[in-house]
């Protein structure tokens, strides 16, 4: 017979099963790293290896460990613990467009604005000229990031990050303290990456990992935000990561030369980001998507 209060071992399903969020995250960083491991070892990173690999094949090693990390621990993850229902829901969650044209509007506009009125504070109408003079930048620069590269990346991370783990990391922590969870390894996610100076454009300190996941934490709590308010879509959490990409492409051709050395930006969506975090009461919209789904 077994102890009083004792579960089978047969009865507590697997590890997986049981841990769900630290299995997520432990895949999420070995699929990735793996993939990343020979551009880190080489030349091009910490130069233990005696190949380099040219920045071609380290970007098709990175996009491969995207889906390998975060996108296939998703898929697996939410197979193994919520069965093939489940799975159905997640993937459905993928084209869940239906969620407001406000929402939209901000996914796909929501950037590209923020960054113009914040530069304009500094350089008036200069930024919105510039704009109006090379309109076609829209269609040659900022929607093809937008929709197809580096949106390639983006659908490889944010299934994982908004779509598996975001909501799980909220019920478990609430919404500010499981978005701060999640930015930070995030952040520490890019590591391999940041050990790439090619790649990342610079040499690798701690000084620059703490901006980067300081960076990441704030804007994670205003794409959380989003998330909660487009009812949990994948395609909106990915729309909004590409449209972050996309615009600083934008912008470096609009306004080469950006105000407080581009240190305005930052400033901009940690305005943002407080207001959000007041008028939501720090909630977040949480409590809005938990009654929608």
């Amino acid at each position: 017979m077994n102890p009083a209060g004792v579960v089978p071992l047969a009865d507590q399903g697997t590890w997986i099963e049981r841990h769900p969020i630290a299995a997520y995250f432990l895949w999420a960083f070995a699929g990735t790293w793996l993939f990343l491991l020979p551009g880190v070892l080489g030349q091009n990173g910490l130069g233990l290896l005696p190949f380099t690999l040219s920045m071609p094949v380290f970007v098709i090693l990175f996009i491969l460990g995207d889906f390998a990390g975060p996108t296939l621990a998703a898929i697996v993850i939410t197979k193994k613990t919520e069965g093939p229902s489940g799975l159905r829901a997640f993937f459905r969650r993928y084209a869940q467009w239906r969620v407001g044209v406000g929402w939209l509007l901000v996914a796909v506009l929501g950037y590209p604005l923020l960054y113009l009125v914040t530069a304009s504070i500094w350089l008036g109408a200069a930024p919105w000229r510039a704009l109006a003079a090379q309109w076609q930048l829209i269609f040659t620069l900022y929607l093809p990031g937008l929709l197809i590269f580096p949106a390639l990346i983006t659908w490889g991370e944010e299934p994982g990050w908004r779509g598996f783990a975001l909501p799980r990391l909220q019920a478990a922590y609430g919404p500010v303290v499981g978005t701060v969870i999640l930015g930070t390894l995030h952040s520490v996610w890019h590591l391999p990456a940041m050990l790439i100076p090619a790649f990342w454009g610079g040499p690798f300190t701690l000084t620059g990992l703490a901006i980067n996941t300081f960076s990441i934490v704030v804007l994670s709590l205003i794409w959380t935000w989003i998330f909660n308010n487009a009812k949990g879509s994948i395609l909106i959490a990915v729309l909004v990561h590409a449209s972050g990409n996309a615009t600083g492409s934008l912008m470096q051709k609009l306004v080469p030369s950006p105000p407080l050395e581009g240190r305005a930006y930052p400033y901009a969506f940690a305005a943002v980001c407080l207001l959000v975090l007041v008028f939501t009461r720090g909630r977040l919209s949480y409590q809005r998507l938990r009654s929608t789904t």
